[in-house]
C-alpha cells in the first residue's frame, strides 16, 4: 500500500512511481517518451500525477522543443578545513560553461531526497539542461538517483562501480599522479618512503594509495609499503604535523613523504622545520592538487597538479552533448617541482 503524500513537500517522481506501482524510470518514460509505455500504464501514471499534483509532467514534454542554457552544479558539502582545489575547480567549471555558451546554476544545502526533488524540478521544469556532481563517493546515491530518473548529468569522480557505471564521469588519474611523485623521489635517491593520507572510504584516496603501492613495488621499494609506512588519516594541516612527527619518531623513519593533499604536505613541512630538518635535503615531501599552499613560505612544495580546466571542460561536454554510451574519462596530471624534493647540495 502506498503511503499518503506529505503535504509539507512537493511530490517527487519517486512518489508518483510508488503511487502508480511502477518504477521511477517508467514515470520518466511516460513524461519524456510516452510512446514506449503501454497505454494502461500511462493512464495509471497520469492518474497518480493528478492525485499528487505532480506538476512536471506537462512541462517536461516540451523539453524537445527548447533546450535550457543552464547547467546545474551540485556543490559539495562545506569543507571546514578548506579545499582550495575545489574552489579553483568551481571557477574552471564556470569558464567551461561560458565557453559552451551555457551558464552555471548552483545547488546546495539539501539532503539526498530533497536534492533529487530539486533536480527533478529544475530539469523537468526546463530550468537546466543537466547537472554536474562532484566529490562522488564509493556508495554515492546521487548518480544512481539521477540515472534512475533519466536526468542528464556527469560526475566528477567515480563510484565503486568505476568503469562499469552506466553514467559518464571524468576525473584526474589519481593513481598516475601519485606514481609520478614516487618515481620522482626514487630518481632523487630515496628508498624509504611513507604514504600520508590513506583513506579506503574514498574512491579517490584509494586510487592514490593504489598508485603509491604499485609504483613502490615496481621500483623495488618494498619496505615503503609496510603497514608502518601507510598513515591512515584525514587531510588537514594539523594532521600532517602530527603524523609526520609520529613517522619521524619511528625506529626506522622514512626519508620521503608522499602526501595525498597539500594541507598534509604543508603540515609535514612545519613538523620538519620544528626539528631543524630541511624539507628536501633532509626529508623530501610531496603534496597533491598544487594549491596556493605549495608556495606559501620559504619552502616550495612539490605537488601533483590536476588538469582542472580540462576536467571541467569534459564534464560540460558530457552534459551538453550526452554520448550514446557512457564515457569514463581519466585525464593525466603533471608534477610541479619545487624545493621540498631538492637533493642535498
Amino acid at each position: 500500500m502506498s503511503r499518503p503524500p506529505d503535504p509539507r513537500r512537493k511530490a517527487s517522481m519517486a512518489d508518483v512511481a510508488e503511487r502508480a506501482g511502477v518504477s521511477v524510470m517508467t514515470v520518466s518514460n511516460v513524461i519524456n517518451r510516452p510512446q514506449v509505455v503501454a497505454e494502461a500504464t500511462r493512464d495509471r501514471v497520469h492518474a497518480a500525477m493528478d492525485e499528487l499534483r505532480y506538476r512536471n509532467n506537462l512541462v517536461a514534454r516540451s523539453l524537445r522543443l527548447a533546450r535550457p542554457r543552464q547547467i546545474g552544479y551540485v556543490l559539495p558539502p562545506r569543507d571546514t578545513a578548506g579545499n582550495q582545489y575545489m574552489d579553483a575547480f568551481l571557477h574552471d567549471l564556470a569558464a567551461a560553461c561560458q565557453a559552451a555558451d551555457r551558464n552555471l546554476a548552483l545547488i546546495t544545502g539539501l539532503d539526498p531526497e530533497a536534492l533529487m526533488t530539486a533536480c527533478e524540478d529544475l530539469y523537468f521544469g526546463q530550468s537546466v539542461a543537466g547537472f554536474v556532481i562532484s566529490n562522488v563517493g564509493s556508495d554515492d546515491p546521487r548518480p544512481v538517483g539521477l540515472h534512475e530518473r533519466g536526468i542528464p548529468f556527469a560526475a566528477y569522480g567515480r563510484t565503486g562501480e568505476a568503469f562499469a557505471s552506466p553514467w559518464s564521469w571524468a576525473e584526474g588519474d589519481a593513481a598516475l599522479g601519485i606514481a609520478m611523485a614516487v618515481e620522482h623521489l626514487a630518481e632523487r635517491g630515496h628508498r624509504e618512503l611513507a604514504f600520508v593520507g590513506a583513506d579506503p572510504r574514498s574512491v579517490t584516496m584509494a586510487q592514490r594509495e593504489q598508485g603509491y603501492r604499485e609504483a613502490c613495488l615496481r621500483l623495488g621499494l618494498g619496505g615503503s609499503v609496510a603497514e608502518s609506512r601507510i598513515a591512515r588519516c584525514g587531510g588537514d594541516l594539523a594532521t600532517g604535523v602530527r603524523v609526520t612527527a609520529d613517522l619521524l619518531d619511528a625506529p626506522s623513519p622514512p626519508t620521503a613523504l608522499v602526501c595525498t593533499s597539500d594541507q598534509l604536505a604543508a603540515g609535514a613541512v612545519i613538523a620538519l622545520q620544528s626539528r631543524w630538518l630541511a624539507p628536501g635535503p633532509d626529508v623530501a615531501v610531496t603534496g597533491y592538487d598544487d594549491t596556493p599552499l605549495t608556495s606559501f613560505g620559504a619552502v616550495g612544495i612539490t605537488s601533483v597538479r590536476q588538469a582542472s580546466a580540462a576536467i571541467a571542460a569534459e564534464l560540460v561536454r558530457l552534459v551538453v552533448d550526452p554520448p550514446a554510451e557512457p564515457e569514463h574519462v581519466l585525464l593525466p596530471p603533471r608534477l610541479a617541482l619545487r624545493s621540498s624534493t631538492e637533493r642535498a647540495a
